[in-house]
């Protein structure tokens, strides 16, 4: 994996939140284990492979609270269940934001601050 491809901006916040996923005609729901200013890292604790490959577009909707933060994101990382990368990392993906206004990276900032401030939120 190059180094830009394990780069983050800004540091990453555990979280247990639910995002909307779609790519064209398909639409998942997925948890999100952490986020950062930069990207989040998504799972699903049903048994079945991630249909989301490294460099797929995806539209999201990262659920907080009443609101949701709409954000266009494209898969860096798929670590499927069973194989050897799972050994040492988790399973799920990781999404580099790579469209957001200004308006949704303060949404987004804010949200990591009451993480970083008070904890787990959800």
């Amino acid at each position: 994996m190059s180094a830009s491809a394990t780069q983050r901006d800004g540091e990453r916040v555990a979280i247990d939140a639910f995002v909307k996923a779609a790519a064209g005609d398909t639409e998942l729901v997925f948890r999100v284990r952490d986020l950062s200013r930069s990207g989040l890292f998504l799972y699903t604790k049903v048994a079945r492979a991630y249909p989301f490959r490294p460099g797929t577009t995806l539209t999201l909707e990262l659920f907080d609270f009443d609101q949701t933060i709409a954000l266009k994101v494209v898969v860096a990382r798929v670590v499927e269940p069973g194989s050897p990368e799972a050994e040492s990392a988790p399973t799920g993906f990781g999404v580099r934001i790579v469209d957001a206004d200004d308006a949704t990276r303060d949404r987004l900032e804010a949200m990591i601050a009451r993480i970083k401030a008070a904890g787990a939120l959800y």
